[in-house]
């Protein structure tokens, strides 16, 4: 994730060249020395599991291929200057940075939490303060991005902008601080926090969040924020829901959860999530600022929008930065199925809704791509099908039971 300060000008030069391609190099010696520890590192990782990585020995292993990575980035943009130039050190780096960061957040607030943890009573966990922060800070974003819409002053989207950050960063350290409670609750119950509802819908408001802001800087789109922003409010709302009604709690996992599967298939799900609720708010853009339009509206107002081109773009990109996440999401689901169920589909009904949904946006695909289609039709088939993938995502785990109704409410 990046950080809020990435986008101020002073800092721009720090994520462009040789300071880029050094922290870039580093980034990778850090995953190198992860992996290498996970590999070649004493016995332990089933028995411990995230504590495993946590230990001075991981850390010295993660450092160190920090350290080579630095140096080697350093190396090889002084002998070949044209690699500090490539793309893909200056546009992942910032990224990096923010995650980073994030994990430094979690680290900080871990050295708050009580010197005593009880399952039965979780009420002074530090991460359900964390969250707390993460809603009101999302709230506010959302009121402060519909204020933008009728008074467009520059304070007034910078303040929303930011807030939203800090929604994302206090989300997503609070994901990862009560990935490290669960251990401190009892070793074996220990595990990811991606495991029920209330989890998954901290993780769906900070992707969403994600990708709109990288949208929102890449295109100077603010406007779309009312309508993204108001969609992770709704989300806040029924979060708050979930944890009045004992959904917060940090419980056991079910066997059927008990998986590394579950690690890799349920986060790159809700980036296909996250991306089509983005992609619903530029489609409701579109048609507000159509009506504008036909209706002879203030023009005070229209000229807050991004044009109805811009925000057709825009719900296409985000739909093309979701359907592939969700079409790996529901193979690597699939093989999670054959592991745990023995056979790759069995027609369950989160099974059904996620084909219908993966059929819905790569429709969408098909007749932009192939048949030029654009406008009022394809506004609507965003909107209309982020209410498939609210059904996909919620409905079924209301209403239907199957294989998967370990995640029913």
């Amino acid at each position: 994730m990046t950080a809020i300060a990435a986008s101020r000008p002073i800092l721009d030069h720090i994520n462009r060249g040789l300071p880029a391609l050094a922290r870039f190099c580093a980034y990778l010696g850090a995953i190198a020395g992860v992996t290498a520890f996970a590999l070649y590192g004493p016995a332990g990782y089933a028995d411990k599991g995230l504590l495993y990585f946590l230990s001075a020995q991981a850390l010295a292993w993660t450092g160190s291929g920090a350290l080579a990575g630095l140096l080697g980035g350093l190396a090889l943009g002084m002998v070949r200057p044209e690699t500090a130039e490539a793309k893909l050190p200056t546009r992942l780096t910032p990224w990096l940075d923010g995650l980073l960061l994030m994990i430094l957040l979690a680290a900080v607030e871990a050295a708050f939490e009580p010197a005593e943890v009880n399952y039965a009573d979780q009420s002074n966990l530090v991460s359900g303060r964390i969250i707390m922060t993460m809603n009101i800070a999302l709230l506010a974003s959302a009121l402060l991005y519909i204020t933008h819409l009728f008074a467009p002053a520059a304070i007034v989207g910078r303040l929303a902008t930011g807030l939203a950050w800090v929604g994302v960063y206090a989300g997503g350290s609070a994901l990862l601080l009560r990935w490290y409670e669960s251990y401190l609750l009892d070793m074996e119950i220990g595990h990811a926090p991606v495991s029920n509802l209330y989890e998954v819908f901290i993780l769906l408001f900070c992707i969403t969040t994600v990708v709109y802001l990288a949208l929102e800087r890449r295109y100077q789109a603010r406007a779309m924020g009312a309508f993204v922003m108001t969609i992770v409010a709704a989300g806040v709302f029924f979060g708050i829901w979930l944890s009045a009604h004992g959904h917060a709690d940090i419980k056991p996992l079910v066997p059927a959860l008990q998986s590394y599967w579950m690690k890799i298939h349920v986060p790159m799900n809700f980036i296909g999530y996250g991306s089509f609720a983005v992609a619903c708010g530029a489609g409701m853009a579109w048609l507000v600022r159509d009506r504008l339009e036909r209706k002879g509206g203030n023009s005070r107002l229209l000229a807050v929008f991004p044009s109805l081109d811009q925000l057709d773009q825009l719900a296409y990109k985000a739909v093309a930065v979701g359907f592939p996440a969700f079409t790996l999401a529901t193979i690597l689901g699939a093989a999670w199925a054959a592991e745990a169920w023995g056979g790759y589909w069995s027609w369950d009904p989160k099974e059904t809704w996620a084909l219908i949904v993966w059929l819905t946006y790569g429709a969408y695909l098909h007749v932009r791509i192939s048949h030029g289609w654009q406008g009022r039709a394809l506004a609507w088939w965003t909107v209309a099908g982020f209410l498939v993938t609210v059904f996909c995502f919620i409905g079924v785990n209301m209403y239907l039971s199957g294989l998967h109704s370990y995640g029913r409410l």
